[in-house]
């Protein structure tokens, strides 16, 4: 008889983070993967090894076309020159982010490594624009769903950011239908919006007229062909980051991250995706990551 013994991962059920965060501190885990950016995330306190990945979840600002501030093109175009996302990322998502200067993460071949230097943040840009277009000193609306606590807290550093340049803020933190008709009945000035995109960074849905991510003057055909297209043909994507970046469709802010903490020296050369605690990249296999002091198995062939 010929014995196969192989590594196995045992999986926990728990019941929430904090219960995760104890079972990993008592020893009872020895991976977990956690979500930094949730209202739920508690912090970890022991020691442990952590790797950070690209969630997927994307935080933007829209623009309300029919806002007597933004349906100033220029104005919106300049507007993602106001924002500094690397103190939103620090002060809010402690790191577990990276700032966004285009519709795509940072970790997607798609993403421009020029982005930051063509729309990174730049104040002086953007108060020139404001004096261009005559609009100091405007009240506006900035939109948030307060069912995600952390959410409605950026809105509101947002909301600080643009009081620096003149304007009056007034944070709308609404949710249910109440924040559904505001965006409808196009009720906001600025919205800030949470998705979470597709790996092959499909944006199809934030122009479809028939979507909920188009509401508040997002819809756009010609934006929508570009997006399908580009889902067919990825010579599409560089003519539809333009034409959103030159109309001010959207302000990127940021993409979230999960943590994935381990139990110091359980495991090596770990690359972990959004999906996939033990991803490996082509050329890597499963005996490269190393994994030490987990059971094993020993089954026996039939006779």
């Amino acid at each position: 008889n010929l014995a196969v013994t192989a590594p196995i991962v045992s999986l926990l059920e728990v019941d929430s983070p904090a219960t995760m965060r104890d079972d990993f501190e008592y020893g009872n885990i020895s991976i977990v993967c956690a979500d930094p950016g949730s209202d739920t995330y508690v912090d970890y306190r022991c020691d442990y090894e952590l790797w950070d990945v690209e969630s997927g979840v994307f935080l933007f600002l829209a623009c309300n076309k029919r806002s007597q501030v933004f349906s100033n093109k220029a104005l919106r175009v300049a507007l993602t020159h106001a924002i500094d996302r690397d103190a939103l990322v620090m002060e809010y998502y402690r790191g577990f982010a990276q700032s966004a200067y285009m519709p795509a993460s940072p970790d997607s071949p798609r993403y421009d490594p020029n982005a930051e230097e063509k729309a990174g943040y730049d104040p002086e840009l953007f108060t020139q624009a404001l004096a261009d277009a005559a609009l100091e000193d405007m009240a506006i609306t900035l939109l948030v769903n307060k069912a995600d606590s952390r959410r409605v807290k950026v809105a509101r550093g947002i909301g600080k950011m643009l009081e620096g340049y003149g304007f009056t803020v007034t944070i709308s933190a609404l949710s249910g239908n109440s924040y559904t008709n505001a965006l409808k009945n196009n009720k906001f000035d600025l919205h800030l919006g949470q998705t979470k995109l597709s790996a092959n960074m499909d944006l199809t849905a934030f122009f479809d007229p028939d979507v909920t991510l188009s509401l508040g003057g997002l819809a756009d055909a010609a934006t929508f062909a570009l997006a399908q297209g580009a889902m067919g043909n990825e010579g599409n994507f560089s003519h539809m980051y333009k034409r959103i970046a030159d109309n001010g469709m959207l302000c990127p802010i940021l993409f979230r991250s999960y943590a994935v903490y381990a139990t110091r020296g359980l495991v090596s050369d770990l690359t972990p995706s959004r999906d996939n605690v033990f991803y490996y990249t082509l050329g890597k296999t499963m005996e490269g990551i190393k994994m030490e002091a987990l059971p094993v198995v020993e089954t026996q062939p039939e006779e």
